[in-house]
Formats: C-alpha cells, sequence, structure tokens
C-alpha cells in the first residue's frame, strides 16, 4: 500500500473508532460455522482460495506464506515466501493447471540500518500446486497496485489495479498484462478498485475501496467493452472480496475501515431494472474482512483485523490470533444442485 493510501485513511479511519465484541448472522437462515484457527505467526490473513476436494489456500498480507488446509483440517505451509513473493493479498486457483494465482503488494515495505522505508515494486505471481515452484512473477505497469484476482475457463487472469483505474487481463502463457478495461469512472485518489467475481459468459463486477461503488463490466461482440454503475440503495463501507454465489447475486466483503462493523453482504447485483439493489447483510461484527471464497452455499471469509494499523496510536496493537470466518448460506434449489458435496465432510472436520 503506497505511503499517500495509508496517510489517506488515519485520517478517515480516526472519525469512528468501534469496538466489535462478536460476529453475528444478521439474515435469516444463514448460519455461523466453527471458525478456523490460524497459527500463532501467521498474521494478516487476506487471500484465500479453495480446490474442489475442500482444500484451502490462504495468503497473508504482511508475508510471502501461503498455508494449505487439507479436507480433514491438517494445516501445513504450502509456500513459505520469497524474496520475489513478499505477500499474498489475493489467491486464486487454476485447478485445471495446477496454478496458484496471488497478487503481492508491497504493504510494510522495507526499513534500512538508517529507518528509511522502500517498498518493492508491486506484482503478480504463479505457483505450482503440485512443486511449489514459482512459475512466474509479473511487475504491475507503470507502478499499479495489483489487488484482487478472477480467472476465466481458459486460463486467463482478470486483475484490479487499485492506483490506475484499470482492470487488466493475462492470456494463457503471457508475461505481459493487458489493460482489458479502462474508465475515469474507476479512478480514485485513494483505493480505488479492490474486489472482482465473473460470471462464466464473462460479465464481471468490480468494487472502489474508497467509494462504495459497485461497477458492470461487459464484454461486447467485437473487441472492447461496456461498462455500467450498478444502482444501490447506499454506498457500500470499503467493499473489498467478491464472488458470485450459485443462485447468481454476489457475495461480497464490507471492510469497514471507518466504522470497524466489517460485514458479508448479499446483493443481487445482476438483476434487471434500474431500480436501487438492496443490500442484504449476511453477517456482521468482523474486523476488516478482505476476502472469501465460496463452495455451494458455503463461505470462507479472511479476517485481517488490520485495521488498527490505519489507527493513530493503534498501530503496534496487533491481535493475538487470527481466524478464518465460515458462514452457511440459506438453502435453495439452485444452490443445492451445485453444492460441492465435499464441504460438509470438511465441516465436521472442523468443529
Amino acid at each position: 500500500m503506497s505511503n499517500f493510501i495509508f496517510k489517506t485513511f488515519l485520517h478517515t479511519a480516526a472519525l469512528v473508532v468501534f469496538t466489535v465484541s462478536s460476529v453475528q448472522c444478521v439474515a435469516a437462515e444463514v448460519r455461523t460455522l466453527t471458525p478456523i484457527n490460524l497459527p500463532a505467526n501467521f498474521q494478516y490473513p487476506n487471500g484465500i482460495t479453495r480446490a474442489s476436494d475442500g482444500t484451502l489456500y490462504i495468503g497473508s498480507i504482511v508475508s510471502g506464506r501461503i498455508l494449505r488446509i487439507s479436507p480433514k483440517g491438517e494445516l501445513k505451509t504450502f509456500f513459505p515466501g520469497s524474496d520475489e513473493v513478499f505477500a499474498a493479498t489475493a489467491l486464486r486457483l487454476d485447478e485445471q493447471r495446477g496454478i496458484l494465482w496471488g497478487t503481492s503488494p508491497d504493504f510494510l515495505g522495507v526499513r534500512d540500518s538508517n529507518g528509511k522505508m522502500t517498498r518493492r515494486p508491486h506484482r503478480i505471481f504463479a505457483i505450482d500446486t503440485r512443486t511449489g515452484k514459482v512459475l512466474r512473477v509479473i511487475l504491475m505497469p507503470d507502478g499499479g497496485f495489483g489487488n484482487d484476482m478472477a480467472l476465466d475457463a481458459n486460463g486467463g487472469v482478470y486483475l484490479t489495479d487499485s492506483m490506475r483505474p484499470r482492470i487488466y487481463y493475462l492470456a494463457p502463457g503471457a508475461d505481459k498484462l493487458q489493460i482489458w478495461a479502462e474508465d475515469k469512472r474507476f479512478a480514485s485518489n485513494e483505493l480505488g478498485l479492490s474486489g472482482i467475481a465473473r460470471r462464466s459468459d464473462g460479465v464481471t463486477i468490480v468494487g472502489l475501496f474508497s467509494s462504495g461503488n459497485l461497477y458492470k463490466v461487459i464484454p461486447q461482440s467485437r473487441d472492447g467493452v461496456k461498462v455500467e454503475a450498478i444502482p444501490l440503495e447506499r454506498k457500500l463501507e470499503n467493499p473489498d472480496g467478491m464472488q458470485f454465489a450459485p443462485d447468481g447475486s454476489l457475495i461480497v466483503t464490507e471492510g469497514a475501515v471507518a466504522s470497524g462493523n466489517g460485514r458479508l453482504l448479499r446483493i443481487d447485483a445482476l438483476s434487471s431494472g434500474t431500480k436501487p439493489k438492496s443490500i442484504e447483510i449476511i453477517a456482521s461484527g468482523m474486523e476488516s474482512p478482505v476476502n472469501l471464497t465460496l463452495a455451494g452455499r458455503e463461505v470462507w471469509v479472511t479476517e485481517a483485523r488490520i485495521r488498527h494499523r490505519l489507527l493513530p496510536g493503534k498501530e503496534q496493537e496487533i491481535p493475538d490470533r487470527f481466524l478464518i470466518r465460515r458462514f452457511m448460506l440459506p438453502a435453495n434449489a439452485a444452490n443445492d444442485v451445485m453444492e460441492n458435496s465435499t464441504s460438509s465432510s470438511m465441516l465436521e472436520s472442523l468443529k
């Protein structure tokens, strides 16, 4: 995260100090499941993705270390981090090709012996899931900040840039990011584009972290895309990680830097009509929920708990534990058809 972004949020977050005592399900029929406790030496989880057999991969905002949790709940370090991969703030799994993709921005930076802070160029990476070998590291163009990712069926990567008003595309096998969508409405003086969710037909939703806006990006029959603002009944408070649920609704985390009341939301963002979309709060009371992954009706949310670093005088108050929150969405016909049967076995193993 750049210095100007960090300083901007020092003021914003200081406006309200809100203490959250517990995570609560708000929507009817949504269940809170037993959370996953992370190792004491693993801090500020962010990137998260899931394999079809139930294996979870979890990355850190401040470390290139990536954890792997088996369907039976066995937790091991999959990747220890390196000089090239020093953070894992988004993770997406291309299971067909055995590739774990991630973003690696330098949030903390490096201090030299004189106390001078420098930040390494932000980048994305690809790791072989069988060997743990780094396959590719690609620097962000024009000093950009790679935030979140979505994959297509061909192995292509779509990437939001929080510093530039752009969504990039990386073609399978390519080593250069191409601009897929660029729009002045994506621009921000603070932290811009964050989460991204892509539907199988190519329709994509992105969120702006600072402004709270959502946009729909629609591929056109010829080259190019069409960008449309999604009308909402209210601005979101720092929308971040997002994915589509089996019923077509958007599940999104609301980081809530100012209030501290992080939430998990459900929005019928692609429903027809121009009426503002209603926002259903699934769960509240989380501290910096930043990313998520879904399988059927089950949702895993990384609760980063990094908000204290944005509050003056609170920077050294490091939380003593970090969790992955888990929720079960209400059952319906669409969800039941698509739910992965391995989800329930992992649920039992983690109780």
